[in-house]
């Protein structure tokens, strides 16, 4: 069976990395996450990154070069995780689809309940 892909966006600022938590009644509702999602048929990851972050947190991004990709199986099946570096073109962020955001200083990553697929990305950044 074919992994789920999707997209994980690495935005920073002067005060941390952005970080969102799942909604309740999702899949691992109130864990930590990079904002993204599932790429969709017929569009890039760029593509779907744009889409995501304009759709969870209505936030314009500029999506830069690929920072990590990470392969996890999860009990219920496996992601391909294509992490980009991204920048905001905006300082407001609205959360429309995810629980609340926050900027995470890199070395306070490790607190956080992240995802497990997301793990990876958060040692890359804190190394």
């Amino acid at each position: 069976m074919q992994p789920l892909i999707v997209t994980a966006a690495i935005i920073r600022s002067q005060t941390g990395i952005l970080l969102t938590r799942r909604p309740e009644g999702s899949r691992h509702a109130g864990m930590w996450e990079f904002p993204g999602g599932k790429l969709e048929p017929g569009e890039s990851p760029e593509q779907c990154l744009r889409r995501e972050l304009l759709e969870e947190l209505d936030l314009p991004v500029e999506v830069g070069q690929v920072f990590e990709v990470v392969y996890h199986r999860y009990d219920w099946g496996a992601v391909l995780i294509l992490a980009y570096e991204c920048r905001a073109l905006s300082r407001r962020i609205r959360n429309l689809e995810v629980a609340e955001h926050r900027w995470v200083p890199p070395k306070e990553l490790p607190e956080y309940d992240i995802l497990a697929a997301d793990a990876p990305i958060v040692r890359k950044l804190t190394f």
